[in-house]
């Protein structure tokens, strides 16, 4: 059997700790720990939109002896590192309920949705990652931690609501 749940809670802890790895490098005073720290953040992006698109495959309980369903694996419906890809993927009502958030949090953005934001940041997890091959753009790591913590409240606060 398959569920969704919207957040899903483990994910979605995952991406807190890379959002909270990402700040914690930011703060180191070498300069060598700018780049972990901008691909923990772009990682943690990743996550946050990925926590609300996951499917959980449950065993079914006549298979188990009679004890309880449990979870058999999670699966994220949409892959790839592309925060607007993975944004796209997801429920309509979902988005809406983001973008109405996003434009109450950040008035002076109000110009700029989420979904166009999101855009902003394709390419940084693998192009920071692989800095080395010459394709990273500049970022500006505090707009992105603003976004990282909109995402944390916002997911963190949400019902748990299954799909």
């Amino acid at each position: 059997m398959a569920v969704r749940p919207i957040p899903d809670p483990g994910v979605l802890k995952q991406a807190d700790a890379f959002r909270l790895a990402s700040q914690m490098l930011n703060m180191c005073p070498e300069s060598a720990m700018s780049i972990p720290a901008v691909v923990n953040a772009a990682f943690a992006l990743e996550l946050y939109l990925k926590s609300l698109n996951m499917e959980w495959h449950t065993a079914e309980p006549s298979t188990l002896g009679g004890k309880k369903a449990w979870l058999a694996s999670r699966t994220v419906l949409k892959k790839g590192h592309k925060p607007s890809k993975l944004y796209k993927a997801l429920d309509q009502a979902v988005k809406d309920a983001l973008e109405k958030k996003y434009r109450e949090r950040f008035v002076e953005a109000s110009d700029t949705p989420l979904k166009k934001t999101l855009k902003s940041y394709d390419g940084l997890f693998q192009d920071w990652r692989y800095i080395f091959e010459g394709h990273a753009s500049t970022v500006e790591l505090q707009r992105l931690f603003a976004v990282l913590q909109f995402f944390s409240e916002e997911l963190n606060a949400l019902p748990q609501k299954w799909a």
